[in-house]
């Protein structure tokens, strides 16, 4: 009895695989058997929803040999037969519509002909796409792609400007023995037009705030591209709260397109509220403050107070638009900050004043800063008062969400110094740089691949009398996971004895007593790198595995410290939630270490 029923289950799936049927209460449709999938698909499609009603399957089943062969020329097949035969059964009150279709030779193209009018024959965008329209001589008739050939064209001349595109001439000529068919497609595209006078509705700023925005000048032959391309700027801006930007074809005059902007103001003030965690920096509560436009030059302020446990601060930026509002600008920034490097408990002020502008697809900030820091430790007190000139590159590309990329880059140099006769503390010249790459190998199966490197040369190789926030650290979520929050570094022993301010130089180091305890200071320079699997079990879950490396040191020396760890993340609406267990290899005492952070990798 079991084998019976096993038998009657695989009969039935075998049949609903290899035999396509629809059916409904009163009507049942079954086409013949091997038929290809989109040829079946088309003709269920043109036959539409069957009757629910008996009364009304006598008029489906006479018009059903008609829709059929329709759906069989749309894909080039006008030498097909069809035959129905319908099969009544009184008691159940149950017609089947059986359809046996045989396909026969397709009609192929024989040739293309495509003949261009108007302004669109100096056009190579047109001349590009009619060289590379999928159809070609010795293809399957195929109507769907025929009317896609035309849709396009009349959309790419809609796009250039040529509002009055048409076809004089659109055909199939197919002949009489229904094997080869021509296609003729005359077109006419009209003269093209012209970007004509801007109007805004209305301006909050001064109109030549918005020039430098605009992609094209009177005169230009119109594009829709740089319409759209002039709202996303306008909208970059965060002047306004709504842009609607279109060509106003009913004002058009001798080819001329007047352009109409409509505006709406941003708010004036805007208040953001945050909560964050990670293993490294502890819970974190911030206040923003934006205002997104200051006066009528332009000019846009914003504000940040955040606190945690780890490192409190609050910066200040006020930026004034130079040559672009989105691409240049002139920022004054304050950053007042507490923060735990490593050990050493640091107190900073900084004030600073840069260029921020993008160039060949780099954001670059050349910059001088006003910094000073005052730090402990063991209750030993020092501070620094530095001036330091700089100059920044970052670039970032990505393909795919912003919040989960299959593939991106990002990198970043940053390079600055200090001459102690410039009222410094003591000179230095000072080198970062850091790299972060996405890859989606295959199917499920990412890549992610990051460095970083640090090199600072200090007069008199005393990298002890840099300032905290000037040193480089290794150890956390962002660095060497595995190794707790700027733990590797270069280290000094604590003595009971009063210290000098220089203390903590790591020339000392050997003076310090083995026994005595051990404080992380910070190096003059740093090797970071880290290599990680991950693999996707849904959209929502992926998995990883990684290993990372470092070392930071005030020699020539490399030292390098190790870890592998595993890790399971969760792509959340507000970026991947990602928690990570990070075993150390040259701990004294190793043990798992948990790592958790939210937000972007790039």
């Amino acid at each position: 009895m079991h084998n019976i029923v096993k038998n009657r289950i695989f009969w039935f799936i075998l049949l609903f695989v290899i035999s396509p049927f629809t059916l409904s209460g009163t009507l049942v449709v079954q086409l013949s058997d091997k038929l290809p999938r989109d040829i079946a698909q088309n003709i269920n499609a043109y036959l539409g929803s069957l009757p629910s009603e008996s009364d009304k399957r006598a008029a489906f089943v006479f018009t059903a040999k008609k829709k059929i062969v329709n759906a069989l020329n749309a894909l080039g097949y006008y030498r097909a037969v069809v035959t129905n035969v319908v099969d009544k059964d009184l008691d159940k009150d149950i017609w089947t519509l059986s359809i046996n279709v045989v396909l026969n030779q397709p009609t192929l193209i024989n040739k293309l002909q495509i003949i261009v009018n108007g302004d669109a024959q100096e056009d190579n965008d047109f001349s590009t796409f009619i060289d590379n329209i999928p159809i070609v001589s010795g293809d399957i008739l195929h109507h769907g792609k025929y009317e896609q050939v035309k849709s396009d064209l009349i959309s790419l001349g809609l796009e250039r400007g040529y509002f009055n595109i048409n076809f004089t001439k659109s055909n199939i000529a197919i002949q009489k023995d229904l094997k080869i068919a021509d296609i003729i497609l005359h077109l006419d595209s009209g003269s093209r037009s012209q970007f004509g006078e801007i109007t805004f509705n209305q301006l909050n700023i001064n109109e030549d705030i918005l020039t430098p925005l605009t992609p094209f000048k009177k005169g230009d032959f119109y594009r829709q591209d740089l319409l759209q391309k002039f709202q996303n700027e306008l909208d970059e801006t965060q002047y306004f709260s709504n842009i609607v930007v279109w060509p106003n074809t009913e004002k058009m005059v001798n080819n001329n397109l007047p352009i109409d902007i409509s505006l709406d103001k941003a708010k004036q003030h805007e208040l953001n509220l945050g909560l964050g965690y990670s293993t490294d920096t502890k819970e974190n509560f911030s206040l923003g403050w934006k205002t997104p436009v200051v006066n009528r030059y332009g000019h846009r302020q914003e504000t940040k107070l955040s606190y945690s446990k780890v490192n409190p601060t609050g910066y200040f930026i006020y930026s004034i638009p130079l040559s672009h509002p989105n691409n240049d600008v002139l920022q004054l920034k304050t950053v007042l900050e507490e923060n735990g490097f490593a050990d050493l408990t640091s107190k900073f002020l900084s004030f600073q004043i840069g260029r921020v502008y993008l160039k060949e697809d780099m954001l670059r900030q050349p910059y001088l800063r006003h910094l000073k820091e005052e730090w402990s430790t063991d209750g030993v007190n020092d501070d620094a008062t530095y001036f330091i000139p700089g100059f920044t590159w970052s670039d970032k590309k990505w393909k795919g969400p912003v919040l989960d990329p299959s593939k991106g880059f990002r990198q970043y140099y940053n390079v600055e110094g200090s001459y102690e006769k410039f009222n410094s503390k003591t000179s230095f010249l000072r080198f970062n740089a850091g790299w972060k790459y996405i890859s989606l190998l295959a199917s499920k199966h990412r890549l992610v691949a990051r460095a970083e490197v640090g090199y600072t040369i200090v007069k008199g190789n005393v990298g002890g009398q840099l300032s905290p926030s000037l040193r480089f650290y290794a150890g956390g979520d962002q660095s060497i996971r595995g190794f707790a929050y700027q733990s590797v570094g270069p280290k000094v022993s604590l003595t009971p004895e009063p210290l000098s301010a220089n203390a903590f130089s790591t020339e000392e180091k050997t003076s310090h007593d083995s026994t005595a305890e051990q404080i992380v200071i910070g190096g003059t320079n740093m090797l970071v790198g880290s290599v990680e699997y991950q693999y996707y079990f849904s959209n929502e879950w992926r998995g990883a595995l990684f290993t990372d490396a470092g070392s930071v040191n005030d020699t020539n020396k490399l030292d390098f410290v190790y870890s592998v760890g595993t890790g399971i993340h969760y792509i959340s609406p507000i970026g991947p939630i990602r928690f990570a267990l990070g075993y150390p290899l040259n701990d004294d005492n190793p043990s798992w270490r948990i790592h958790f952070s939210i937000g972007t990798e790039l």
